[in-house]
This record gives structure tokens, C-alpha cells and sequence, in this order.
């Protein structure tokens, strides 16, 4: 790929780049006369500056600077179209390029002037809608592949970008609005996204059907001269191809894009990276007792198995978790009619908590392995995404149990139960697959020994069915590990000729471990730190026993310089409402809750990387691969383990040395909250463009996402939070910003419409929150088109004390809105029979009409939530 670049001096110069890139920006235009345009021989013989198309790469070179790109791709010059094999090249990668591109330039040379210089004028919009670049076969790929479109007019006034003008858009070129919103294009059936083209021209008449290969993902070479309807005979039959290879019908082809539609409706989470994070971290020989024992291989062969492990905490479970699934994946499962289903729960990630986050998770890994889904499982999935809303508990189990189905064998693999926010829940589910009894399920779950789990599993598991980690499993594994480490890690192997150093170092290990994994790595750790052989005796010999000891140990060594950043990073890992990249622990740091501005510049971690030797064995860094691309991988940084929490939060770090680290939840929750607010007001109220704010603001987007999740656990409101959120809230300016922010992917589609912020603070459920607004004489009964209004948002996502707020207040608990129609019917969707009796007996319509469904009691039929339909039938609900 080349790319250009801009001198400082004004020249231009063709870079050759491979993979990675370096960030690029695109221009996106319309050709004039090919004598007018520069092309790739002009460039290397340092000409063509006369030419009218010059202006264009100028242009584009002097926007991407302003951004701070110093690459950018024109397709005019940046191919070498004599080369028929550089030019199929690059028109079967050209998809692919505008969509990696850090941002794509509009050019529309036809549009005289932008808003800004009009004086009110509209003529530029009807410039705009009537654009030649509309009519254009090739800039269909260009509008829909890049994330960051903006529109220029021929004197470079900024026209707008794509999502703040999807409206106007969807009206010129009826392409739908999820797709200009980014929604994969998989999403979009062939029919349509060949629709989105009709009417748009290309110079020559084959580029009509070449124009469209990104869209469909299929490549195939270039074949000018001959002819449109050649080249559309070829196109569909790479589609066909590519979407059904071995049937090459439509039937197939219907069902991947089922399958799709489907894991979006699911929103699974991926347990890859905990999978690889854990497998990265095991020696290798270890797991080796159970792999070769007679229980697993029992267990692999047995219709309908179930085995539980349990161990003490840090005892290696999740590790050999990791080792089991790799044993399947490599060894145990061969066939396409054998599938290996994995989730670890996550204290880490709110978002691998849950059970329907379990459930949803090994749906979409049955779905995205299965060859073929049943009409009967085709009709289960259609029905239930007609709610529009996350399939529930018994929805999940069901689909569940439809999808293991296919297979002959299906392997499961649980990690963590006891790290589930839901343990009465998954206990549930957990019994109701094994009352299936289906043969074809074989299930092994990890947790520690506690109470609660071992009461559920002893109703239907066996003593046989229990493996214990224990010292006498364990501590072979411990000795292979430290012996690994001993032999490779780069700060003990300084004693690696000193054989009965290791052995004392290793002996000594293995009998303060007790069985416990953690430990051990805890205190290798700090083993690699001593200098000289004296202070490694000293520290073997002064040994903390436990692991509370341990962790307390680590945090009274951190240096008292670097303690109030300690703090700051093992709070934020301790209760962020997600995983936290380490550029953004980086700048959370930097911002103190008790001043204002909170953010200090100076206090930023010049090198991210350090905020791991802060904490020292406490925090551990995770990479994401995302989907693969360079651009996508992501590292987190995330507290080493669950017992480093639990430490935190306990009360016995009290009375002890660490004492300053101690954690409360409530306050902890309270400080998130305050710090998110002052981070934003203070980045909102002096930001002039959010672009460039966006790119140098590592925390911006979780302050923004997030503040009212910790704003609500906080159940504490002094008025210095309250005073803050309606400083964000209520000045129309910041307040603005704050939803451009988060919303980024939800586009607003009415900004002369803004739902008021009590819509949030109702559909939060922050009852302090929604009563300031009240106060401040919020609208109760004010509704958006948009956005519903706030008792439905309340009703919906089940927050009582809100819904009793707003009602206290005069809402209509019988106004209708969209998508559900009432807020009746918005409980029932959510499933909250408890908000449900509340609307009833304030007098709500049982038999209201509106929205998706007729009324609230085919809600709850098609939920399948009986105490529901019961409530309503009580409530005089018209069930004929």
C-alpha cells in the first residue's frame, strides 16, 4: 500500500507502508477529466502540480495534518493503474483500506459553500442533496466502510459528518440507518445492499458491479471490456460462492445471515481472552494429574457428565480450567459434530458476571459452530428477537438446549462460579441442565468451596462426580512452576547455577504454599528482587504465611511516593464497571477527586506501563486481540486476582500496616462517581472540538458512560455530587457534549429534541438524581419521540423508587410512547412484576394498546413470565 505524504515545504511524497499501518486519513471524491486528476506516474516524474485535481491532495494532506495523520491514500495516484495486477490488487483491497482509515475527507466539489458561510442560507443543503458524489458508483463503499466521514465543500468549509447528517442522508440515498451508523453490513440482506446502488453510475461500465466488492466481502479479478451484465454475472456468483459454498443456494445463504443477526441480538460476551490470558499463564506439564486420571477420561466418554472441581482460593483452578479446554480443543474432540463451549465468570468484567451473560455467550459459540440451524431452532430465534429486547434466563436456557442439539457431543467447561453475581440464579441453571439429562452434554464447572455452591451441587451430583485441589494434587504442579520460573524468568535466574539455592528456594515454597498456587507466585515475585544472597535468606526465612500477609507485605513496600497512585489504581480496578486499557489507568491517576481542575497534566504516567511495577504483583496486564487487526488489540490492566479484591474490601486490612489501602464500597463508589464528574466538567467546559479532544482524553469515554453507574451504587448524595451532576446536566452546552460523548454509536437523531436528563436519571435509576431534576421543575409527563419518556424508562429497567418518584409527581402511568407503548407494557417487557402491580394499582389500562405488541399480557406470554400473566389476568386483562 502507498501512501502520501505532505512536506513540510508543500511537496509531495509517495511512502511504501505494510502492515501495521501507520494511522491514514482517505479522500473520498468525485474524478474530473482524467487529464484533470494527478495520477501515480505524475508524482514519480514530480509533476501534475498544475493540474485541477492537485488541489485535492493538498487539501486532503493539509486535513489529515490538522488531525494529526501524517499519511494519507487518493486513489487516484496512490495505485499504478498500468499494472493490471497492482490495480485488481487494490480495487479488491480498496474496502478494506477506507475502512482502516483513521478518517475519510469528502471533497464535494459541486457544493459552493458550507452552513458556516451561508448566512442562513439553505442553499447549501440543496447543494449538498444534489451532489454528484451521491450519484457515483465507488463512493457507496466509500461513504459505508470508513467510521469517521466529513463533508467539505470545493472552498474546504466543513459541510458536517456522517452520523450528525444520517438523516439527510438516509433521504438522498435510502441506505438504512444502521449502516451508516456502523452496524456490520453482514446485518443487510443482499437484496437490499445491491438496492443501496441502483441509479449510481461509474465511468466505465463495469465498475458498476466492481464497485461493489467490499460490500459483500468477495474479491475477483478485474476484467475490463467485458461488459456490465458480465461482471454482475461473475459478482453473484462470488456471492453465491462465499455465502454458501458447498449448497449454493439461497437457503444458506439466509441462514449466515440469521446466524448474524442473531449474535448481534445476543451481545455475547467473548471468553477468548480469559481463556488465553490463563493458558499463557500455565507451566507447561502442569494439569497433567487430571488430564491422565481416570475421572476425566470417564468424564470425555460418559453420556450426560458432570464434574465439579473446587479448591481454596488461588489454588490454580482457573489455569486448569484453561488446561481442560485446550486438552479438548487439540485432543479430545475431533468432528464437525463435536463442539468444546467454554465461560469464565469474571470479577474483573462486569460484563462476564451474570448468567444471562454465561448463557449468551455459549449460544453464540454453539451458533457460530454449528453447520446448519434447524427451522425448528430458525423459528425459536426469530420469535424471540421479535421482543427486541435481551432474551431472559429461560429464553437462553431454551435456545440452549436447542443448539447443543446438533452436535453428538458437546464439551462445557464453567470457570469461577463462585465470581457470579448471580450464584442463586446459575445454581438454578445449572440443575435445570442437568435435569435434562440429555447425553450429549458433558459439563465440568470450577469454585471454590463454598457453602451455597455445594448445597446446590450435592442435589445432583454424586461424591463421585467431586474432584478437590488440594495439597496432594497441587503441589506438583506448584514445584513445576517454580522450578519454570526459577529456570526462566529473568530476575531469579540469577541463581540459576546455584543448585542448592534452588532447591532450598524451591522446598521452601512448595511447604509455605499449602496448595495455594497464588502464593507461591506472589512470593517469587519478591524473591526476584533481592539483590544479593543475604536479603534472598532474609526473605525466605521471613516468609509471610498467608496470602493476606502476603498482600500486605507487597502494599507496605510500595514506595510512600508512589502510594496516593496506588490507591488511585487499585480503587479503580477495584470498582470500574469495566476493564480498564492501561492508557486510561495512565490518566486516572492524574485526577484527584478533592481539587478542582481535578486532572493535573503533570501528574499523568509519562510511561503507562509503569502503573503494573506500581502495584507490583498485585495487577496484571491482559491483552485483547479484538478482531484480529493490530489496530484493534487492546491491553487492560486488571487487578492479578480475586482474592486481591477481596483483601481490599475486608475488614481485617484495618487494624493492620496496609490500612490506607482499605476499600469501602459505598465510599469507593462515591469517589468514582465525583472523580468521573469533575474529569468531564473540566474537559467539557474547555473543550472547543470534541475530536481533538476525544484523541488526547484516554478516560473521557468511561467517565462518560459511567458516571451514573457510580453515581447510583453510591446511594450517598452530599451536595457536592448532587451540585456536579447538575452541573453537567443542566447547562445546555455541556450537556450537549456529554450526550455527542456517549452516544457516539447511538446517534441522536433529534438534537432539536434533547430528552430532558431526567430521561437518564430515570432510566439510571438514580432516585436522588431524579428528584433535583424534579425540583428544578423537570417536565414529569414531557415525552420524546425519541426517547420515550422517563416513568417508562423507569418501568422498563426496573427501578421502583423512581417509578414511585415520577408517579408521586403526576405522570400518566397510561401515556403511550414508543417502542412499547405504555409503561405497563415496558415493565412486562422488562420482567419487573413487582413495578408492574405498582402502575396497576396507580391505575394503568391492563388491556393498553401500542408499540410492538398488542398489550402487556401478550408481553408476558411471549416472555414467558407466568407471574406476570397471572397478575394481569387478576388485573381484568382481556385474554380473548
Amino acid at each position: 500500500m502507498r501512501l502520501l505524504q505532505l512536506q513540510s515545504n508543500g511537496d509531495l511524497s509517495l511512502v511504501e507502508v505494510f502492515k501495521p499501518h501507520p494511522p491514514y486519513a482517505v479522500l473520498s471524491h468525485t474524478w474530473g477529466a482524467d487529464h484533470e486528476e494527478v495520477n501515480f506516474q505524475d508524482l514519480l516524474r514530480g509533476e501534475g502540480m498544475e493540474k485541477p485535481g492537485y488541489q485535492k491532495l493538498i487539501f486532503c494532506g493539509k486535513q489529515a495534518a490538522r488531525h494529526g495523520l501524517e499519511y494519507y491514500w487518493v486513489d487516484t495516484c496512490c495505485i499504478d493503474k498500468s499494472s493490471s495486477a497492482e490495480l485488481t490488487e487494490s480495487l479488491n483491497s480498496m474496502f478494506r483500506w477506507y475502512q482502516e482509515a483513521a478518517r475519510c475527507f469528502v471533497f464535494m466539489s459541486d457544493v459552493i459553500a458550507g452552513p458556516a458561510t451561508c448566512d442562513g442560507s439553505s442553499q447549501w443543503q440543496l447543494e449538498f442533496r444534489k451532489s454528484r458524489w451521491f450519484t457515483r458508483g465507488w463512493t457507496l463503499q466509500e461513504l459505508l466502510a470508513p467510521k469517521l466521514v466529513q463533508f467539505f465543500s470545493r472552498d474546504g468549509d466543513t459541510i458536517g459528518d456522517k452520523l450528525s447528517m444520517q438523516e439527510v442522508i438516509h433521504e438522498i440515498t435510502g441506505i438504512a440507518y444502521a449502516a451508516l451508523q456502523g452496524v456490520s453490513l453482514s446485518q443487510f440482506s443482499i437484496e437490499e445492499r445491491m438496492a443501496w446502488a441502483t441509479d449510481r453510475t461509474t465511468k466505465r461500465e463495469e465498475d458498476a458491479a466492481y464497485s461493489l466488492l467490499g460490500l459483500f466481502g468477495v474479491h475477483m479479478p478485474m476484467i475490463y471490456g467485458e461488459g456490465r451484465q458480465s461482471a454482475f454475472n461473475r459478482l453473484r456468483k462470488e456471492i453465491s460462492e462465499l455465502y454458501s459454498p458447498s449448497a449454493r443456494n439461497l437457503e444458506e445463504l439466509k441462514q449466515r445471515e440469521t446466524r448474524e443477526k442473531v449474535l448481534d441480538w445476543l451481545e455475547p460476551g467473548d471468553p477468548t481472552s480469559n481463556y488465553e490470558q490463563a493458558l499463557k499463564q500455565r507451566q507447561e506439564n502442569t494439569g497433567l494429574w487430571f488430564l491422565h486420571s481416570e475421572q476425566y477420561k470417564n468424564w470425555k466418554e460418559a453420556p450426560g457428565s458432570f464434574l465439579w472441581l473446587h479448591g481454596i482460593p488461588g489454588s490454580g483452578k482457573t489455569i486448569l480450567s484453561s488446561t481442560i479446554i485446550h486438552d479438548l480443543l487439540q485432543h479430545g474432540c475431533e468432528g464437525s459434530r463435536t463442539v468444546v463451549l467454554y465461560f469464565y465468570f469474571d470479577f474483573n468484567d462486569g460484563q462476564k458476571q451474570g448468567v444471562s451473560a454465561m448463557l449468551s455467550s455459549l449460544v453464540a459459540q454453539l451458533l457460530q459452530q454449528s453447520q446448519k440451524m434447524s427451522s425448528e431452532l430458525i423459528d425459536l430465534f426469530t420469535n424471540c428477537m421479535r421482543r427486541r429486547t435481551h432474551p431472559s434466563t429461560e429464553t437462553l436456557l431454551e435456545l440452549f438446549q436447542q443448539s447443543t442439539k446438533g452436535f453428538l457431543q458437546a464439551y462445557l467447561i464453567v470457570d469461577a462460579l463462585d465470581e457470579c453475581s448471580q450464584r442463586v440464579e446459575l445454581m438454578q441453571a445449572l440443575t435445570t441442565i442437568s435435569l435434562w439429562r440429555s447425553q450429549n452434554i458433558h459439563i465440568i464447572v470450577t469454585s471454590r468451596l463454598e457453602r451455597d455452591i455445594e448445597m446446590s451441587m450435592m442435589k445432583f451430583l454424586d461424591e463421585h462426580a467431586r474432584v478437590v485441589l488440594d495439597s496432594a494434587v497441587v503441589d506438583e504442579d506448584i514445584r513445576r512452576y517454580v522450578r519454570q520460573r526459577l529456570s526462566d524468568d529473568q530476575s531469579l535466574k540469577k541463581w540459576r547455577e546455584d543448585h542448592g539455592l534452588r532447591r532450598e528456594i524451591e522446598n521452601t515454597l512448595i511447604q509455605g504454599s499449602q496448595g495455594m498456587f497464588r502464593w507461591a507466585v506472589c512470593q517469587l515475585d519478591t524473591l526476584g528482587k533481592c539483590r544479593s544472597r543475604a536479603k534472598l535468606r532474609v526473605s525466605l526465612a521471613t516468609l509471610p504465611p498467608t496470602l493476606e500477609k502476603t498482600y500486605d507485605r507487597i502494599l507496605c513496600n510500595i514506595d510512600e511516593e508512589d502510594s496516593l497512585y496506588s490507591i488511585r489504581i487499585l480503587r479503580w480496578l477495584s470498582f470500574a464497571n469495566r476493564p480498564l486499557t492501561v492508557d486510561e489507568i495512565a490518566e486516572a491517576v492524574a485526577v484527584d477527586p478533592e481539587r478542582e481542575p481535578a486532572l493535573v497534566e503533570e501528574e499523568i504516567i509519562e510511561d503507562p506501563m509503569e502503573a503494573l511495577e506500581i502495584c507490583s504483583s498485585l495487577v496484571a496486564m491482559v491483552t485483547d486481540p479484538g478482531d484480529g487487526l493490530p489496530e484493534s488489540r487492546q491491553q487492560y490492566v486488571m487487578l492479578a486476582h480475586y482474592t486481591v479484591k477481596e483483601y481490599l474490601l475486608t475488614d481485617r486490612i484495618r487494624p493492620g500496616t496496609a490500612a490506607r489501602y482499605t476499600m469501602e464500597y459505598v465510599q469507593s463508589q462515591r469517589i468514582l462517581a465525583k472523580t468521573c464528574l469533575l474529569y468531564l466538567l473540566q474537559i467539557l467546559q474547555s473543550a472547543s472540538s470534541l475530536d481533538g479532544s476525544m484523541t488526547q482524553r484516554k478516560l473521557l469515554r468511561y467517565c462518560a458512560e459511567h458516571w451514573m453507574h457510580h453515581a447510583r451504587e453510591a446511594n450517598d448524595w452530599q451536595s457536592d455530587l448532587a451540585s456536579l451532576a447538575l452541573r453537567l446536566l443542566m447547562p445546555e452546552a455541556t450537556y450537549k457534549k456529554w450526550l455527542k460523548i456517549r452516544n457516539d454509536h447511538d446517534t441522536i437523531p433529534y438534537l432539536e429534541e434533547l430528552p430532558h436528563p431526567l430521561f437518564y436519571a430515570a432510566r439510571s435509576g438514580i432516585a436522588e438524581l431524579v428528584e433535583l431534576l424534579l425540583e428544578a421543575d423537570a417536565d414529569v409527563t414531557a415525552t420524546s419521540i425519541a426517547y420515550t419518556d422517563a416513568l417508562q424508562e423507569a418501568a422498563e429497567h426496573g427501578h421502583r423508587r423512581v417509578v414511585e418518584q415520577l408517579i408521586a409527581r403526576g405522570a400518566d402511568v397510561n401515556t403511550l410512547c414508543v417502542p412499547w407503548g405504555s409503561p405497563l407494557q415496558a415493565a412486562c417487557v422488562g420482567g419487573h412484576e413487582e413495578i408492574a402491580k405498582l402502575l396497576l394499582d396507580s391505575g394503568a389500562d391492563v388491556n393498553a394498546s401500542g408499540g410492538m405488541y398488542d398489550n402487556a399480557l401478550e408481553i408476558s406470554i411471549s416472555t414467558g413470565s407466568n407471574a406476570l400473566v397471572k397478575l394481569l389476568l387478576q388485573h381484568g386483562a382481556d385474554a380473548s
